[in-house]
């Protein structure tokens, strides 16, 4: 119905039978829940169905993918009966360091004991790298936290466009995709500085975060620019938008 509205279709009766139908004024649109996939034309009448609107929408199959975000990560200064989370091998309990003779040269590894006195060493340099990486997780977390001081433009969604715009992407989206962009929409919503890395493999669809993020700026009457590394890219990224940007008020 509002996609309808959107389109200045303002007279729309709800049918179910042929006698409604016959009995209907002809300058009515005429709703129905039929089992088509797509319609047809005759001298009298023109039946739209939903996928002739919207296009094909091809289901591929959805991956239950690892949450990362559940992998508690392990705590920042580690103190001897401490309990750590590792994340292949769940919880345990923190013992020392220890120095072990791996192939004829000396490890540092850190211990770690599970239930039924099971131990695992965790080689040292490991836990070096992990201060390094701590280090840097410092300066971003740094970042981001003047990031949320900063206010930027707010682009709140027109949600029935939004969702004709969404409704020409081929896929079933995945649950991180999803996630990805509902993260994205929402930064620009709420008027933070919105700066996001989206890691994929290729087809994953990271192009589709790229345009709903570029379709929520844009119909709010801002630029976008979309930088890519090869003309190749530059070409094929052009095809794209300008495919799905057809009929948007959008250049």
């Amino acid at each position: 119905g509002a996609m309808l509205r959107d389109h200045k279709l303002l007279n729309t009766t709800s049918v179910n039978t042929w006698r409604i139908v016959q009995a209907t004024p002809r300058n009515e649109t005429m709703l129905a829940v039929l089992g088509m996939e797509s319609g047809f034309e005759t001298d009298e009448f023109a039946v739209i169905s939903e996928q002739d609107i919207l296009g094909d929408r091809l289901v591929r199959p959805r991956k239950a993918s690892r949450k990362l975000d559940n992998f508690i990560s392990e705590v920042t200064s580690l103190a001897t009966g401490d309990l750590v989370v590792h994340v292949e091998h769940g919880i345990g309990r923190f013992v020392g360091l220890q120095t072990l003779e791996v192939s004829g040269a000396p490890h540092d590894c850190l211990e770690l004991h599970y239930a039924a006195e099971t131990k695992l060493f965790l080689p040292a340099r490991k836990a070096k790298l992990k201060n390094r990486i701590r280090e840097i997780a410092g300066e971003l977390i740094k970042i981001a936290a003047e990031r949320q001081l900063h206010e930027a433009p707010k682009f709140p969604l027109q949600p029935h466009v939004y969702d004709e715009f969404c409704a020409r992407f081929p896929y079933d989206e995945t649950e991180d995709q999803l996630g990805a962009i509902n993260s994205t929409l929402k930064d620009l919503e709420i008027g933070r500085p919105m700066d996001r890395l989206i890691c994929g493999d290729v087809g994953f669809g990271k192009t589709e975060v790229a345009l709903r993020a570029a379709f929520a700026v844009a119909l709010e009457g801002k630029q976008v620019a979309v930088v890519v590394p090869t003309t190749l890219l530059a070409r094929q990224h052009s095809r794209t938008f300008t495919e799905r940007f057809k009929g948007f008020p959008v250049n």
